[in-house]
């Protein structure tokens, strides 16, 4: 246990560590600081649970019983959808536009571990790469067990679930903070670059049949349905019209998605698996009465090599 001195002097030091790394005169700004928690078809939820949606760790391929020991290596490469104007107004319930189209895709490394029993073992990580002003650090794993495996057709179940932040200007661009506080081109008084925090947690599970066709070059075939619950969080860290936003956004829900593919053998040790991503996504906008669906819908592949 820290003693009275030693607990002092590491409050003041952290105090000093965080007063260092605000900018400067920032430290005298008003803080606002509250913390809602929203509907989970609200149009920051939405936003959140999209890009959730698209890191989902889905099995992209059949599950099938592998060797206790084997190792598989893979590089993944995720499409990010293009979103539209009204898409990206989901600012403060629907009315500030968002810069999120930063990149049309990311990628993440995944590395499969064959256990005894049909189980197998996924790690998945996407590292801490700084693109366009937007930082991801995601960790993903997931165990699954292969149930069927009769002739060409097999059957297996698995769990998996993610843990990670996105570091960010998501509510006050670069852009944004140029302009001067409240004109048009800044209307919601941005006066530096925010530094906001995403969180992107997430627990689910996926069912996934398969099928092989015949031929050492023949593609296999998937289809998986999955459930999943999320748990986000959008922690704004913003300086707007002369103080300090700290606002906290949450929410928590469940989706559904389904997604189907192929996975092709390639030279050696090589494969290739293509899948196609759905999942219906509920938004209520700004001035609707009701919630409605729109929907993700995207691709992702993965470069495989079996290394033993």
């Amino acid at each position: 246990m820290l003693t009275g001195s030693r607990a002092v002097l590491l409050a003041l030091f952290l105090v000093g560590a965080v007063s260092a790394a605000l900018p400067a005169g920032a430290q005298d700004l008003p803080v606002i600081d509250p913390v809602e928690t929203l509907d989970f078809d609200a149009p920051e939820a939405w936003a959140m649970k999209l890009y959730a949606s698209v890191g989902l760790l889905t099995a992209l391929g059949p599950i099938e019983a592998r060797a206790p020991g084997s190792v598989e290596l893979g590089i993944e490469v995720l499409s990010v959808p293009h979103l539209d104007r009204e898409q990206r107004t989901v600012g403060f319930g629907g009315r500030k536009e968002e810069d999120l189209n930063r990149s049309p895709a990311w990628a993440r490394g995944r590395v499969i571990f064959g256990l005894p029993r049909g189980f197998a073992a996924t790690f998945a990580w996407a590292p801490p790469v700084r693109l366009d002003g937007v930082e991801a650090s995601l960790v993903s794993a997931a165990i699954e067990k292969s149930l069927v495996a009769r002739g060409p057709w097999s059957l297996g179940v698995r769990l998996f679930g993610q843990s990670g932040r996105v570091h960010g200007d998501l509510t006050c661009t670069a852009e944004d903070a140029r302009a001067e506080p409240g004109s048009p081109g800044n209307a919601f008084g941005c006066e530096a670059p925010s530094d906001d925090v995403v969180t992107l947690d997430y627990a689910g599970i996926e069912l996934t049949g398969g099928y092989a066709f015949e031929g050492p070059h023949a593609p296999r075939l998937h289809l998986s349905l999955a459930g999943q619950h999320f748990d986000l969080e959008t922690r704004v860290r913003a300086q707007t019209f002369g103080f300090l936003d700290r606002t906290r956004l949450l929410a928590n829900g469940e989706t559904l998605s389904v997604a189907a593919g192929a996975t092709w053998p390639l030279a050696g040790k090589l494969a290739l698996s293509i899948e196609a991503f759905y999942s219906p996504l509920g938004v209520q906008r700004l001035g609707e009465t009701s919630s409605g669906t729109d929907a993700l819908f995207h691709l992702r592949a993965m470069l495989r090599y079996r290394v033993r």
